[in-house]
């Protein structure tokens, strides 16, 4: 049972619970005007560093919905989702499988979605869907449709501090393509949109979401740069990312061969029978299907086994444990 003292790195913003002795805290004071523009801000001056995320970190969430998006521009500076304590119970979001895969949807709707909400009160002129106990499986396949393939998609989450960000991240997760496509935080009562880009809509939380990575990028933070950890990142990104793919379950169909089957087969329809990923001669793969990049060992690590980049090092260059991920989709 995992406890709040298992994490190297605790944060808070206005109205979080205390967080244990011991554990080092970041506070995110966000100042009044734009919402985005604030919360990157408070980023900003907190002194956060994408090296802090390397570690176990945990958001803690304050009471209500509020804490979204504050959520939301640390999961995009972070690369990647991070756990919560919400409702005095701890969420293990990064653990959990990157995409919906596992929700079928009714098929791709026939004409384009351009504008949908997902929670209640259901708006009048907008397609609505629910979440929730009632729905088979928790997401109907008419209710992953509409979240899979809107383009743009309204999200208005219960009250619950806990059962918010858990419908954030099942939503996030739906509308994945090669990343967490993030909704309009919404109240439900907003207007019928009448364009594609109506500002009327609610927070756009895929906006936090990328203006939090574009200052992680200005940062400079990255694989390439000093320490001790650093050190540790840079040996296990010039691993042959072949050898890592083959302990994460993939193979391809000659020694010699750069076609290699992807280690997230509950991505791909046919588990990538089809061996779609890519190895480059700079040490790096991509599955098109899956990645925007290219990724390294490290990054790729991080996405299939949903780990932090601290845990990605001692894997590759402590362990030849043998994680097979291709078996899990021809078990299921």
């Amino acid at each position: 049972m995992p406890t709040l003292t298992d994490y190297a790195l605790a944060i808070r913003t206005e109205g979080s619970p205390p967080a244990p002795e011991g554990v080092r805290t970041v506070d995110l004071v966000l100042e009044e005007g734009d919402v985005i523009s604030s919360t990157v801000g408070a980023m900003r001056s907190s002194g956060l560093t994408a090296a802090d995320f390397r570690s176990p970190a945990i958001f803690l969430a304050p009471a209500g919905r509020h804490g979204l998006v504050t959520y939301a521009g640390l999961c995009g500076f972070a690369g990647r989702r991070i756990d919560a304590y919400a409702d005095g119970v701890i969420l293990r979001f990064s653990r959990l499988h990157h995409d919906g895969g596992p929700f079928p949807d009714s098929g791709e709707p026939d004409e384009a979605l351009v504008w949908a909400q997902v929670g209640e009160p259901f708006a009048d002129g907008v397609r609505c869907v629910a979440l929730g106990p009632s729905q088979p499986g928790l997401v109907s396949p008419e209710a992953a449709t509409v979240i899979r393939y809107a383009e743009r998609l309204r999200m208005v989450p219960p009250d619950s501090s806990r059962d918010s960000l858990a419908m954030f991240v099942l939503v996030a997760a739906l509308r994945r393509r090669s990343d967490d496509r993030f909704p309009f935080l919404s109240t439900g009562e907003e207007p019928v949109p009448v364009a594609e880009d109506d500002p009327e809509q609610g927070i756009d939380l895929e906006k936090v979401r990328q203006e939090a990575v574009r200052y992680r990028l200005e940062q400079g933070e990255d694989t390439e740069s000093g320490s001790h950890h650093d050190e540790r990142i840079r040996e296990a990104d010039a691993v042959d990312i072949r050898t890592l793919l083959r302990r994460l379950g993939s193979s391809s169909d000659g020694p010699d061969r750069d076609e290699w089957r992807c280690p997230r087969p509950r991505r791909h329809w046919n588990g990538d029978e089809d061996s779609s990923m890519h190895v480059y001669s700079d040490n790096r793969a991509r599955c098109p299907g899956c990645d925007a990049e290219k990724l390294g060992p490290i990054r790729l690590a991080l996405d299939v086994l949903g780990i932090t980049p601290d845990e990605a090092a001692s894997f590759i260059l402590d362990s030849d444990r043998v994680v097979d991920m291709c078996a899990v989709r021809e078990d299921a």
